[in-house]
């Protein structure tokens, strides 16, 4: 399977499993962006994006008006030199993704190990490994046909 399909994948699943209620790491953007989704019943409690620290971050005061700034200034200059290599655009959602799904991982394999449940453990180690060895292998196999 092809990085990009991997990325659709494990996203898909990482937001899936959020939705099901599930600890991710998903969780701390998903609050600093202002969506609240309750543990127990996976229940959509607010969204509210305009109050949350994301919003006010960006657009409030110097430093939200800098980062505009820079983002078209970076768009621009990309778009006049096009003698950029793409994978540059792509590894910023690679590591995303990566820490996103170690972070996942990590949450509910602590999760899975509170039950004491030695075959469960083993169970969802085993699933969330080979998904990430699938990953790792996609990553290299990307980088290395450049």
């Amino acid at each position: 399977m092809r990085l990009q399909g991997w990325l659709i994948m494990l996203t898909a699943m990482i937001m899936f499993l959020s939705l099901l209620g599930l600890p991710v790491g998903l969780d701390p953007i998903l609050k600093g962006v202002g969506v609240n989704i309750t543990s127990s019943n996976a229940q959509l409690v607010s969204a509210d994006i305009e109050s949350s620290s994301f919003w006010a971050k960006l657009f409030g005061g110097t430093s939200g008006i800098l980062i505009i700034i820079g983002a078209g200034a970076v768009l621009t200059i990309g778009l006049l030199a096009r003698g950029y290599d793409p994978s540059l655009i792509i590894i910023p959602f690679i590591v995303l993704v990566g820490t996103l799904y170690i972070g996942t991982f990590w949450a509910i394999i602590s999760l899975v190990k509170d039950y004491e449940q030695i075959w469960m453990t083993s169970i969802v180690g085993i699933i969330f490994a080979s998904l990430a060895v699938g990953f790792g292998v996609a990553c290299v196999s990307y980088f290395a046909g450049r």
